[in-house]
């Protein structure tokens, strides 16, 4: 009997342990909260007070411009204390899509999420995603990334990588235009003949990324600007989301010879489907095409523009302008890829197999970004044309129109219906 209730007595009294401890780490979690919070309007009416007292001396001080710039806590705190308590608009900018969207990435990439270990605890899904976020929409490198999240700096290479990876895995299905079904070929040669050019599937431009080259290849790597890039050649609709990309080629060679050695080329020349929808422009019977600059060969499915001289006709110089107007898709879709994930303006120090990884996974988040009509900020696009560390791209080499009949024929055919496009809207209007 004494033995029962001393038995009693001790779970009692482990019971009222337990609660005590219990309400003692809330007290100290809520005292740690407070403590962040205190710290926060402290570092705020400081600031406050310093901006006051130059505003009142500014008589004295010579007047500073002040380069507006985006700053975090380094104590590891962004994340827990920080993050929660954005608006919508901030929380987009910092991580380079809506709040929302960046739960139906968590729950895609989910593969990534790790299991806690009897040493310590793993890092969350959501917070592991908003490292790779952050770490890809920003200029800034691994290791002050690692102080803004409280994690090592190879953590943030792991989990940049590996967040990557199953991107590439898991939003595959945002890369599915080749070889295209009948509804996409016609939803994208009407956008571009709205835009200005008929039977056009695709704008085709290549972009430069620069990497940290293995030591042994360095050369083959330097592109004409005297830097070491990979090349990403692409081709994208009227929406400028990516139909197709070729990544890795070394920045050495031309993206001409990148797209003759393409699959991207074997489609148009070898799949029955772009020469089913063809259409007869005048009395020539016009394929599903691509365009490209002048850097790139002239053919039966390869539009170029006419070359830029002098004695330039008006018929040939309406061709040029609405060409350029439809082939810009592909430059504002590298603009809108690199204003979102700003890593890729900055050499990217890792190997170029996982530079690959990396920027297919920026690519195909461009895509799905783009069917969540999750766009790009204007101040994005902004920041990226004043970047002063922005390396200027290679520039492109006219290489001439080879005699391709058959070519010329097709150019000359587009050519003459724009004409007449024009002849009967002014018609029209004269009516």
């Amino acid at each position: 009997m004494l033995e029962m209730e001393r038995m009693q007595r001790i779970r009692v009294t482990s019971a009222l342990f337990a609660q005590q401890n219990f309400i003692f780490k809330k007290k100290i979690k809520i005292l740690l909260l407070k403590l962040l919070n205190n710290l926060k309007i402290i570092h705020e009416v400081t600031s406050i007070h310093l901006s006051t007292l130059l505003q009142a001396h500014s008589a004295t001080f010579p007047r500073i411009r002040k380069k507006q710039s985006r700053k975090y806590d380094r104590d590891g705190s962004f994340w827990e204390a920080e993050v929660p308590s954005l608006n919508d608009n901030d929380f987009k900018d910092k991580f380079r899509l809506k709040r929302n969207v960046f739960q139906k990435v968590c729950e895609k990439v989910r593969c990534i999420e790790k299991e806690d270990s009897n040493m310590r605890s793993c890092i969350p899904l959501h917070k592991r995603v908003a490292i790779a976020l952050f770490a890809l929409g920003s200029v800034k490198e691994y290791n002050s990334v690692a102080e803004i999240f409280g994690v090592g700096r190879t953590t943030v290479g792991e989990i940049v990588l590996d967040f990557c990876k199953e991107v590439c895995e898991k939003f595959a299905d945002c890369f599915n235009s080749y070889p295209p079904s009948q509804q996409e070929i016609e939803r994208v040669v009407d956008g571009f003949a709205q835009l200005g050019l008929p039977q056009v599937f695709g704008a085709v431009g290549g972009c430069h990324i620069e990497i940290r080259p293995p030591k042994d290849d360095e050369e083959g790597y330097r592109n004409k600007n005297g830097w070491n890039s990979v090349i990403l050649l692409a081709s994208c609709d009227h929406l400028s989301k990516f139909t197709y990309v070729n990544i890795g080629s070394k920045g050495g060679i031309s993206e001409s010879d990148v797209f003759e050695n393409s699959t991207l080329k074997r489609f148009h020349e070898n799949e029955d489907i772009f020469k089913q929808n063809s259409k007869n422009i005048g009395d020539v019977n016009v394929p599903i095409l691509l365009i490209a600059d002048s850097s790139f060969c002239l053919s039966r499915y390869m539009m170029q523009p006419f070359p830029h001289s002098p004695n330039q006709t008006n018929i040939e110089k309406n061709f040029n302008s609405k060409f350029s107007k439809c082939h810009r898709k592909i430059e504002d879709a590298f603009d809108q890829l690199k204003a979102r994930f700003r890593k890729l303006t900055r050499r990217i120090q890792v190997a170029p197999k996982n530079v690959n990884t990396i920027l297919k996974a920026c690519c195909i988040l461009h895509n799905f970004l783009k069917l969540e009509n999750d766009e790009v900020s204007a101040a994005w696009i902004q920041e990226l044309r004043e970047d002063k560390n922005f390396k200027i791209q290679p520039k492109c080499i006219y290489i001439g129109e080879k005699n391709d009949t058959t070519a010329i024929a097709l150019r000359s055919a587009i050519t003459l219906s724009l004409q007449m496009d024009i002849s009967v809207s002014r018609n029209n209007n004269a009516e």
